[in-house]
């Protein structure tokens, strides 16, 4: 089966490469607009959305063009994990789970303010089934229940799959390919299979980024399994496409969730523009397909437009192709 890459909007995760400076951003973001192919980003939770100046800046950088975005609470869910390890939204401490649909009520919040002042801007918010290694489906499904009650607007509710909880054991921690990781996980969050289920039953859909698939799996060949297998059950989002690598880069250690750019600018990264075409073409019911890279610190803003310009054309079919 295939689906028809063209039509389905393209997210792009500015945020790993724009500039720091103010001037820099805006110039970057008219780049990013003039491409004529980037309908969306994927935005960070707390970064410039908890701050009110930044939140503005950056809501007016966004207004009326990319207005098919993503919001992921992934940066604040980490730095709260790291403070307080039985904190998320899928943990088996009432506390920490707690905790967890605060920082989301505080997300809903920002939203309903942002899409107040400049319009609809997020076809999505992530949520994540933190906290690592203890989290359990049936704390996920209790926080995914009262947070769908809130009124979220135009706004969709998706699983955000990450790398996922690992075992010491034979009879836990299996990967879809059946594979026990035993290694420690980076994110450590809920099986994908676990995740789907939760999707069926509430009606949600479920993101997948390539290199986190990678780096729970310690491999190239588990991302477009989870493609499929997303795919597959009809509850699959999107994609975005970011790297991984068994080898430290210059982007950071072996296997972090450091948003490699795709082999063609990374010859160390295992995402391939070969394999970014096959993941796209498993990418059947998506809703949107997308890219997300860090780049090197002296790029110029048109290289960091060029590198994500690759995986664009890797995910997106074009007329002959």
């Amino acid at each position: 089966m295939s689906c028809d890459r063209r039509e389905l909007p393209f997210v792009v995760g500015a945020y790993a490469s724009q500039p720091q400076d103010p001037q820099g951003q805006a110039t970057y973001f008219d780049l990013l607009a003039d491409t004529g192919w980037v309908q969306g980003l994927e935005v960070p939770f707390p970064g410039q959305l908890r701050d009110e100046d930044s939140r503005d800046f950056l809501g007016g950088l966004m207004s009326g063009r990319f207005n098919r975005s993503v919001l992921t609470p992934i940066p604040g869910t980490m730095v709260s994990m790291w403070e307080d390890p039985s904190f998320g939204l899928a943990s088996p401490d009432e506390k920490g789970r707690a905790r967890a649909v605060e920082f989301l009520r505080e997300v809903h919040h920002v939203l309903q303010q942002m899409h107040a002042r400049y319009g609809h801007l997020f076809d999505y918010v992530a949520l994540h089934s933190a906290p690592k290694n203890t989290c359990t489906p049936e704390a996920f499904a209790a926080s995914i229940e009262e947070i769908s009650g809130w009124d979220w607007g135009a706004t969709q509710l998706v699983i955000e799959h990450c790398d996922e909880k690992t075992s010491t054991t034979d009879a836990e921690g299996l990967s879809p390919d059946g594979v026990v990781r035993t290694h420690e996980p980076e994110k450590g969050f809920l099986l994908l299979e676990d995740e789907i289920a939760l999707a069926r039953q509430f009606g949600l859909r479920v993101s997948l980024n390539w290199g986190r698939s990678a780096v729970g799996s310690r491999g190239a060949v588990v991302p477009n399994q989870h493609i499929a297998q997303a795919a597959d059950a009809g509850v699959l989002a999107g994609v975005l496409f970011s790297g991984a690598s068994p080898e430290e880069t210059a982007y950071g250690p072996e296997w972090i969730d450091g948003h490699l750019p795709a082999a063609t600018d990374e010859p160390a990264s295992l995402m391939t523009e070969a394999l970014i075409d096959e993941g796209a073409k498993l990418a059947v019911g998506a809703c949107y397909l997308g890219a997300k890279c860090c780049v090197p610190k002296d790029a110029t803003l048109e290289e960091r437009v060029e590198m994500l310009s690759h995986i664009h054309r890797a995910a997106i079919a074009k007329p002959g192709r």
